[in-house]
């Protein structure tokens, strides 16, 4: 009854529904899509083409969608609301609502509201409410840091001791920073560290993994916007995070993923103290500490015009380059240590680590570096029941990471860190895709939204 009076009067329907502004999406009762507006096109980011005649399982199967409500009503038989998480970051609220035939479901009709700004405003009240509890703790963390210029910080190698010693002096300074260094070489443990030793403690300290943000997004989430800026922003505009960080300290991770066209904007809020929201004609004032990390060259991305020079030499004010694990025996004992105290508090243990099992951990390359080797850690203290950490239980859980990183190491000579990083991901997203059906299986297993996920595949060849 309901789906053949879409079927003979569609055109008129679709017209009716492109007059909302909510989206709506139609599927008859075993699934298939009848009939989408133009507001759920926007909202879901799927175009007629991909959806229209296809069924709600295939869509799931295929990656387009991650669970349908469509198929939650066809289970229960009656209405079913859910949150979707879509690709850009976004989420929408769903609600599906079965029309009967007599017994049998004839329609399901979709209506789906966009709630990302809500549930972002929500999160900057609760983050207003905790400010002053903020400073409480950051007070009483300092008040509990060793007396010495190190802090807390793990440091018994003596390069890592001068570069934290390094870190220390620039600390009080208000210049920029930048740490380079393989990944998991503790780069954000030591932006956590300067900003922690700075005149800036307790104000702001805001930390932006740059890879982590969809291009289409980044201004919009670094800078601000202005009301009505663009297509379903808000009316009365949003704050970007370098206005949050005003007065504070900004920490970019992974800053060689900031695409070359909004470099400029970055450059002009470091050099001229300035930034500018999107759809604005009007310049904000800023006064942000800046730290930057990255895990690539800079320098060859400067040469392969990936990234402006200019920029490149505002953010290397002061460099501190981390050295990999490898090689620092030291660190490599005092790490260890440091996380099987840890994780003894999280899991209510009581282990130690045998001289054996250290001398072993000691001579791993760690290609993983210091996020590697807790993962080792973490994994022996969980997996077996003895007190003490033995040799066996180390040479078994490296073996096993030892497998998951099947690459040909052999042949690096003539490679740069960054081909070899490159290669590394590759390898990763193809052992991952090899594994998983769905690319956003792969996603939810690798921590990337979807954006992330499909930016990376594309670069690699590796779409499918």
């Amino acid at each position: 009854m309901y789906r053949q009076f879409i079927e003979d009067n569609y055109d008129k329907m679709s017209e009716i529904l492109n007059c909302l502004k909510i989206g709506v999406y139609i599927t008859d009762g075993e699934g298939n899509t009848l009939l989408l507006n133009d507001e759920s096109c926007k909202t879901g980011g799927l175009t007629r083409e991909e959806t229209v005649g296809k069924n709600m399982r295939q869509l799931e199967t295929q990656g387009f969608i991650e669970e349908s409500v469509s198929l939650e009503v066809m289970k229960s038989g009656k209405e079913e609301a859910m949150i979707q998480n879509l690709g850009d970051g976004d989420k929408v609220y769903v609600t599906g609502v079965p029309l009967f035939e007599k017994d049998d479901i004839d329609i399901i009709i979709n209506t789906e509201r966009n709630i990302t700004e809500t549930l972002t405003l929500k999160k900057l009240l609760e983050k207003n409410s905790k400010v002053t509890a903020k400073i409480r703790e950051e007070i009483e963390y300092l008040r509990k840091q060793s007396s010495t210029a190190l802090g807390n910080m793990v440091a018994e190698d003596e390069e890592t001791k001068r570069l934290a010693e390094k870190a220390a002096r620039v600390a009080k300074l208000d210049t920029t920073v930048l740490l380079t260094g393989e990944s998991g070489t503790g780069k954000e443990v030591f932006a956590n560290f300067i900003y922690s030793n700075s005149g800036r403690v307790g104000r702001p300290f805001i930390k932006v993994n740059c890879a982590a943000i969809p291009e289409n997004l980044m201004e919009s989430e670094l800078f601000g916007y202005v009301g009505g800026a663009f297509s379903g922003a808000d009316k009365n505009g949003k704050m970007g995070l370098f206005e949050i960080a005003n007065h504070g300290t900004l920490f970019l991770d992974e800053v060689g993923e900031i695409p070359i066209h909004l470099q400029s904007k970055l450059l002009r809020a470091i050099q001229e103290k300035e930034i500018m929201r999107v759809g604005g004609t009007k310049t904000i004032p800023v006064n942000i500490r800046f730290i930057a990390a990255t895990n690539r060259d800079l320098k060859e991305s400067v040469a392969r015009g990936d990234f402006r020079e200019d920029l490149y030499y505002r953010l290397n004010v002061m460099p501190i380059e981390l050295l990999p694990l490898k090689g620092r025996k030291k660190d490599i004992k005092a790490l260890a240590a440091h996380f099987v105290s840890k994780y003894n508090k999280s899991y209510k243990m009581d282990k130690k680590i045998s001289n054996e099992a250290m001398s072993v951990l000691q001579e791993f390359d760690w290609p993983g570096n210091i996020r590697e080797l807790e993962n080792v850690i973490e994994r022996i203290m969980i997996s077996f029941d003895d007190n003490i950490i033995t040799k066996a239980q180390v040479e078994r859980a490296m073996g096993v990471m030892t497998e998951s990183v099947g690459m040909d190491l052999s042949n690096l000579e003539g490679k740069t860190m960054t081909e070899l990083m490159d290669e590394y991901e590759k390898y990763i997203l193809e052992s991952m895709l090899a594994k998983y059906k769905r690319a956003s299986e792969v996603g939810r297993a690798l921590g990337m939204n979807k954006s992330t996920l499909s930016r990376r595949m594309k670069k690699y060849g590796l779409e499918r």
